[in-house]
């Protein structure tokens, strides 16, 4: 078993004990009977809504007769979910369920992105991401310089021997908004160009005079991780809330969405070519 980082490692217990239990042919209230609790209870660990107790999971490895090796590996997956991370250095300047994004931003090994408005993130130079956070009314010079410890802190994921394959599809109108001024935007198309020099990720470009596609104007973040790793996850972004989706036939609207958006998109090389194009037109602006 691979290490883990908490999230993933919590998905992969959620996801162990509940196909443990379909192949001892136990139904959720079957199993809430012998261990004594409700199949709320079960349900919620199965969903990796609630961590795990030991207590609770050597009982169920006993319930369900595990052989010793699987049973070890839940309690060492128990163990790994419990383990303190990176991001939980910033709790104080995020929303609670950031820590699900960044941990699964931090440990898929495919990250598949559709961004209608921004640069992603993970591709945002420094300048560009300063003129981002320092536009919230109010903010201060403290928490500004927090927000982008927390950014550039994301962006390390790239840089690891065993980087995730990131796939950025980009609607033109990103390149046209012009933030933080042209020379700004000029380093941060430059940006995009290196970024996608190192052959690990994957940019495209759907430009303007492109056919109307499934993504239009819906920005999202598909998560893809081996069947050890509890399955996709879409972050899909909203005006009032973010939202988490794992339902296979959800996820399915989510990639043929993704799909269909790369099939409009620009090749790669003549997406670099407007990009760079487009670094040279801010140039001569700034």
């Amino acid at each position: 078993m691979s290490t883990a980082n908490a999230v993933v490692a919590r998905r992969r217990l959620a996801l162990g004990l509940r196909q443990h239990r379909l192949r001892a042919g136990l139904t959720l209230e079957e199993l809430a009977h012998r261990m004594e609790c409700s199949p709320a209870k079960i349900s919620r660990m199965e969903t990796g809504i609630s961590g795990v107790r030991l207590q609770d999971l050597k009982m169920i490895a006993e319930v369900m007769s595990l052989r010793p090796a699987d049973r070890d590996m839940m309690i060492a997956l128990m163990r790994q979910s419990r383990n303190h991370e990176w991001w939980h250095e910033y709790t104080d300047i995020v929303p609670p369920a950031s820590a699900t994004f960044y941990g699964l931003e931090d440990g898929a090994p495919i990250i598949r992105q559709h961004s209608t408005s921004l640069v992603p993130g993970l591709l945002q130079t420094a300048d560009y991401a300063r003129a981002l956070i320092t536009s919230v009314d109010g903010i201060s010079a403290d928490l500004a310089e927090r927000r982008l410890a927390l950014r550039r802190r994301r962006q390390l994921v790239l840089g690891r021997p065993d980087p995730p394959r990131l796939t950025v599809i980009l609607d033109e109108a990103v390149l046209f908004r012009v933030i933080g001024g042209p020379a700004v935007m000029a380093e941060q198309c430059m940006n995009l160009l290196h970024q996608a020099e190192t052959g690990q990720v994957h940019v495209q470009v759907v430009p303007f005079d492109a056919d109307t596609h499934p993504a239009e104007g819906v920005a999202f973040i598909l998560f893809e991780f081996e069947e050890d790793g509890g399955g996709p996850v879409v972050f899909a972004e909203q005006l009032s809330r973010n939202t988490f989706i794992d339902e296979n036939e959800e996820v399915a609207v989510y990639r043929s969405a993704m799909a269909g958006a790369q099939r409009v998109a620009l090749t790669r090389e003549l997406s670099l070519q407007a990009i760079a194009e487009r670094a040279g037109m801010l140039s001569g602006k700034a």
